[in-house]
């Protein structure tokens, strides 16, 4: 009788969701992949410093102290960068999901930064703003907004602020020669182009009237030109500030590729 049971119960089909209903269950489910993706890579780090000797702890305890006072000076008085996130209808969900990842990791190197920058978010909702919720965007010290670049822009001039807006673009015609957060906002195009399709961010910028420069580093790179990512860009922002060479800007940033832990490890076994 209770078998009988059991295969009738197999048998009965299980209600339909709704689409709605299928798009909550989706971002549930890739929530919790991603907080499991990132207990893996606290457990690994975790490991890392365990076997670290204890010169190498002490310096790892040391910058981490530091970070949240770091993330909160960024956010109170950092150096101002804009990222404009109004390229999403041209983007896969693929690329969003990349694009979410990148800014994510700039909450990581802004706790190490000497000088962090005060990173705002335009254009936040929708997708890209499910896909930033789950890297934990409810969490950082960032701002935020829904309002476009544009709209901000606007809101800045009503408010009498006098800084400068500079676009940054690979396919401007002038270099980016300092970085003066005292006069400027810089901003950075949230776009994630797997094909590199040029002009984008510089068409935005004339669209909006607003000056546009590239970072001096051509020479520097090595291999095919590609567009940096973000998180690199931010970091080398802040680097060159921090040296006023972009060459060391250029080259510190790709450390950050490397977990902190990592590149303490490393830094001591050399020393050893």
């Amino acid at each position: 009788m209770q078998e009988q049971q059991i295969q009738e119960g197999l048998k009965e089909k299980k209600p339909k969701l709704t689409r709605d209903e299928k798009k909550v269950l989706k971002y549930q489910r890739a929530k919790l992949r991603a907080k499991i993706l990132r207990k893996k890579i606290a457990k690994k780090v975790k490991q890392k410093v365990h076997h670290m000797n204890q010169e190498a702890k002490e310096k790892y305890s040391e910058i981490k102290n530091l970070a949240k006072n770091n993330l909160q000076l960024g956010y109170e008085s950092g150096i101002p960068i804009y990222i404009d996130l109004e390229y999403d209808v041209l983007m896969t969900d693929r690329e969003i999901r990349s694009l979410a990842l990148q800014i994510a990791h700039v909450q990581g190197i802004n706790k190490e930064l000497q000088f962090p920058i005060q990173l705002h978010l335009t254009n936040v909702r929708g997708v890209q703003k499910n896909e930033l919720e789950k890297q934990g965007l409810s969490k950082w010290p960032v701002h935020h907004y829904e309002l476009g670049l544009q709209e901000l822009i606007q809101e800045s001039l009503e408010k009498g602020i006098s800084k400068e807006f500079i676009y940054l673009s690979p396919d401007a015609d002038t270099y980016l020669e300092s970085v003066d957060p005292e006069k400027c906002i810089y901003i950075v195009g949230g776009f994630v182009d797997r094909q590199v399709q040029k002009y984008m961010s510089l068409n935005k910028a004339n669209a909006l009237q607003i000056c546009s420069k590239k970072l001096p580093i051509e020479s520097f790179i090595k291999g095919t030109r590609r567009p940096l990512n973000i998180d690199r860009v931010v970091a080398i922002l802040s680097l060159f500030y921090q040296h006023k060479d972009w060459q060391v800007a250029y080259e510190q940033s790709d450390n950050f590729n490397i977990s902190l832990a990592e590149r303490i490890s490393r830094q001591h076994q050399k020393q050893e």
